[in-house]
């Protein structure tokens, strides 16, 4: 007679999406973060990206800045699971009573602004090598040198990458409604191309996190910026979309919708799909 089977645990995640990208092409603000009395590292937030994280200071002892970083994270994943934009994360605990991990926020303390997530850590750790986040991203398909991914094309670069942090690219995150489109694969809903009714950004939103999503993701996002590069709009990038499929990536819908704002569509993309 065979086992019965066991069903599987449920997720315990209070927070399954993950949280805020960490990293950014852009400018970032941030504000430091201090256990008493000494700045373990700093908080930040991209202005133009839906990215936020904890960039620790290399001083001893390192156990205070690792204890604030996990903290810190923590605290950015309810942040989103909660719809607060980077930004908004980046200010929620100011001024707010000391954590023995995460520290403190002085009330007094203003965000500043520096052009990149490396001068950020130039700041923080001087002489530091860069992280692998900040390696300049590549369009889907090939490595940041602009070689291909598939061999069969060869091991040399075959795309321009001289200057691959400035290239065109939508705003990532945005206080107005926006359009969206519905991405489906195989009869699975994978999650929402979308852009803002009133300034230049878009996006695709997941509803999951496993291989293929992230697959998805990473091919819609590649459409986008190579609209993005042709200096296309993006709302209407977004109606060019509609209804077109991409390669292994599913199609988008051909109904349009619109959400108050992105944090709305956030939690459609959250909400289970229906049977």
């Amino acid at each position: 007679m065979g086992r019965a089977a066991t069903a599987a645990a449920p997720n315990t995640d209070p927070y399954p999406h993950g949280g805020y990208d960490a990293s950014t092409e852009g400018p970032v603000r941030y504000l430091p973060v201090l256990v008493d009395g000494d700045v373990v590292g700093y908080l930040w937030a991209s202005v133009a990206d839906d990215a936020a994280s904890f960039l620790r200071v290399m001083a001893h002892p390192l156990g205070r800045s690792l204890d604030a970083a996990v903290a810190w994270s923590e605290r950015l994943r309810q942040a989103e699971a909660e719809g607060l934009t980077p930004l908004g994360a980046l200010s929620r605990w100011v001024g707010a009573p000391p954590d023995p991990l995460a520290g403190a926020i002085p009330a007094e303390a203003v965000p500043r602004e520096v052009a990149s997530k490396r001068e950020l850590r130039e700041l923080a750790n001087p002489g530091s090598p860069p992280d692998i986040s900040e390696l300049p991203p590549a369009p889907f398909g090939y490595l940041p040198d602009g070689t291909p991914l598939d061999r069969s094309q060869g091991w040399e670069p075959k795309i321009a990458t001289s200057s691959p942090l400035v290239r065109p690219r939508y705003l990532a995150v945005t206080e107005a409604p926006v359009r969206y489109l519905t991405v489906v694969k195989d009869g699975r809903t994978m999650g929402y191309l979308w852009a803002s009714t009133s300034d230049n950004a878009a996006s695709y939103e997941r509803r999951g996190f496993d291989v293929e999503d992230n697959d998805v993701w990473g091919r819609w996002l590649a459409r986008l910026d190579e609209s993005a590069a042709a200096g296309v709009p993006s709302l209407d990038a977004l109606r060019a979309l509609a209804g077109q499929p991409v390669e292994e990536a599913g199609a988008a819908g051909e109904e349009e919708r619109e959400a108050p704002s992105l944090a709305a569509l956030k939690e459609i993309a959250r909400a289970p799909e229906a049977s």
